[in-house]
């Protein structure tokens, strides 16, 4: 587990764990925060999600990033609903949500997959992005709200751009 001087990832476990455990977020949002943060505890999960130059951390910021913009101009061919004055915060909010569950839903839903897939080595991709999108469907029954087409967008935009890293960072 935890060994030597890691003194200052601990501390910080346990900051995040209390201000997790006593704030007013539902019990669901609770139990995957508190999960996400004992997971740290493992040093496997730290190399896997580490790896390549934080290569997932990256892909989750550039999938809520690509899933904001096109969501902004899908918006702006649809319906002029947007209008760049004085709506501009909607684009913000729709990053910042975009954004959390990248990193806190769909980082460790792409680790599972990476670790599930790679036992099916013929069919990796196939079953990666089976895994990917299925995680996104299955936001439906967390909230089951409109929310989980954009849950099954942003799922596929984050595989597609996992695997176009995935190729560009591994040596030939």
């Amino acid at each position: 587990m935890v060994k030597g001087n890691s003194y200052i990832l601990v501390f910080s476990m346990a900051v995040l764990l209390t201000i997790v455990l006593v704030s007013t977020t539902p019990i669901i949002i609770k139990t995957l925060l508190a999960f996400i943060t004992i997971a740290f505890v493992f040093p496997v999960i730290r190399k896997l999600l580490f790896k390549d130059k934080f290569r997932k951390i990256k892909v989750a910021f550039y999938s809520s990033v690509t899933f904001t913009i096109g969501l902004f101009l899908v918006s702006i061919f649809e319906e002029p609903s947007f209008k760049l004055d004085g709506d501009s915060l909607i684009i913000l909010v729709v990053l910042l949500y975009s954004l959390i569950g990248n990193f806190l839903y769909g980082i460790p839903a792409s680790l599972f997959a990476d670790y599930i897939s790679m036992k099916f080595s013929n069919i990796r991709f196939w079953f990666s992005g089976f895994i990917h999108i299925g995680f996104g469907l299955a936001t439906y029954f967390i909230a089951p709200g409109g929310f989980f087409l954009f849950a099954v967008i942003c799922s596929i935009i984050f595989f597609a751009l996992d695997e176009i890293t995935k190729l560009y960072s591994t040596p030939n």
